[in-house]
């Protein structure tokens, strides 16, 4: 393995999440102030209809990453385009489908999530635009998947961070300009079809032998292409129920301005999940090759080690946001000094919380089972305790945003979350790897938790000095929570032979 390659895709990877992190910190305040409590919404709730497209993919992602990297390590060209051929015209298909479905969608929007007369026909139009947007991300991703296939995902995001600053600065220029939902659509569809185009031309640039055809499309060639991801995708579907949820229902039940409250503190929490599912998704390939050489002490190891490092992660920044969710939210929203920044703050810190909660035991539960699980080749079971949250998740959102509004629907993620990641998962894999369950929770939670006294004391700290009522020393403090925490748990949380190895690591001795 190329070490210098792993370590720029990893570096690669964490830069491009976090200019979206910034981006997607910076953008929304702007947006509200630009469109309107509704016209934010609308632009919400037509991203969040679109991001169901993505439990299309089958998991047909995940093998085109596994077969382009076996079929170039053999050097079978001919069995790559098959492969990439025959997914591309699966994904040609679904591409269309999409399409078809905003159009048919397009009429009872408005009625079907309660949308102003005044913004109906641009929310119909953003939807058809987004419909077209999908389409083209079907064609493009799998020269994407192409290009991580041979492991050069430090080409793939610098593609990616170049059009997020392209993107966001057209989005910010046209509603300068004009504020409009129609003109956000077409800045972000113009800019999706460029990006798929250069990873197309990119692709075939860094294997030249590479050709996509839908002639070489081979059905027997799907059939096999099917067993390996059926599993990965139901993994997939439950991640999209329970993050994409949310604000449809909200929408459906409450109009879209309900949703735009909704996203501010949900978006707070994506921002440190996709970070840490970036760290844990890394370590599947160590797990796999444990297993393949029998070296199953090692599996144990990382999930023993490694449950205690992201609780060592989720807990701090769990703690911040639901000490301090209503001070992050003010701070994020300060140029928008109106009644809908004040709606936002007040009810989005509510939500939080029970977010906050969520995400933390979601780590517990999902963090390393699925690297876990995928690098032992057995999906099948963890792949339905997923989903069984993620069905909970809905209905208890579907019955809770009307008798407890935006809150219970928050609860309802914390709630199936909380089953799973402290109870279901945790003891399927116990049972899988031979371990005391017993053990597991006192080491995952309960020595987690002293570390937490001293990082809340630093937040107190910090109120008295009234530290959190600016940004930058709020952004101070929360390193220092994080700095304490993990000082905390060096010491507390990891026994003796855990702290050797961390400390062998940081040394690289």
């Amino acid at each position: 393995m190329d070490l210098s390659r792993v370590a720029r895709n990893i570096s690669s990877q964490w830069i491009a999440h976090a200019l979206t992190a910034l981006l997607g910190i910076l953008m929304p305040p702007f947006l509200l102030s630009r469109l309107g409590t509704e016209g934010y919404g609308v632009h919400n709730l037509i991203g969040d209809l679109g991001g169901y497209s993505s439990m299309l993919y089958f998991g047909l992602g995940a093998a085109i990453l596994k077969f382009v990297a076996e079929h170039e390590a053999r050097n079978s060209i001919s069995e790559l385009n098959e492969t990439v051929s025959t997914i591309f015209a699966v994904y040609v298909r679904l591409g269309l489908v999409c399409f078809a479905g905003a159009l048919l969608l397009a009429a009872p929007l408005p009625y079907v999530f309660e949308v102003s007369p005044g913004l109906a026909t641009a929310a119909r139009a953003r939807l058809v635009m987004m419909g077209a947007a999908i389409c083209a991300e079907f064609v493009g991703s799998v020269y994407g998947g192409v290009l991580m296939g041979l492991q050069r995902f430090d080409v793939l995001n610098a593609v990616k961070l170049a059009m997020l600053v392209v993107r966001n600065a057209g989005i910010a220029a046209v509603l300068l300009w004009r504020p409009s939902v129609v003109a956000v659509g077409v800045v972000a569809l113009v800019t999706t079809v460029v990006e798929q185009v250069i990873h197309m031309t990119v692709a075939h640039r860094v294997l030249p032998g590479l050709r996509v055809s839908l002639a070489l499309y081979d059905r027997a060639r799907l059939r096999s292409l099917f067993s390996f991801s059926a599993q990965s995708f139901l993994f997939t579907m439950s991640d999209r129920l329970i993050n994409y949820t949310d604000n449809i229902v909200i929408s459906q039940a409450r109009g879209a301005a309900a949703g735009a409250v909704y996203a501010f503190p949900l978006r707070l929490v994506e921002f440190a999940r996709e970070a840490l599912d970036r760290a844990t998704h890394v370590l599947m390939p160590g797990v796999s090759a444990a297993a393949a050489r029998g070296e199953m002490q090692r599996v144990l190891n990382f999930w023993r080690t490694g449950n205690k490092l992201l609780m060592a992660l989720a807990l701090p920044i769990a703690l911040v946001q639901v000490r301090w969710g209503h001070h992050v939210l003010a701070l994020w929203l300060s140029n928008n000094r109106n009644a809908d920044a004040a709606m936002v703050i007040a009810e989005g810190a509510a939500c939080l919380r029970w977010l906050a909660l969520a995400f933390v035991v979601q780590m517990a539960g999902r963090g390393l089972a699925r690297p876990l699980f995928e690098g032992l080749g057995e999906l099948k079971q963890p792949a339905r305790i997923a989903i069984a949250e993620g069905a909970a998740n809905l209905v208890l959102s579907l019955v809770l945003v009307r008798v407890w509004g935006l809150e219970g629907v928050a609860f309802a993620t914390f709630f199936p979350a909380f089953v799973t990641g402290t109870l279901v998962m945790p003891r399927y894999a116990c049972q899988r790897l031979g371990v005391s369950f017993a053990r597991h929770l006192a080491d995952t939670f309960l020595r987690a938790l002293p570390p937490l006294v001293p990082a809340f004391g630093v937040l107190l700290a910090a109120e008295r000095f009234g530290l959190h009522t600016h940004l930058a020393t709020l952004a101070l403090t929360c390193v220092a929570v994080l700095v304490v925490y993990l000082a905390g748990a060096f010491a507390v949380t990891f026994d003796a032979d855990e702290r050797r190895g961390i400390v062998d690591r940081v040394l690289r001795r």
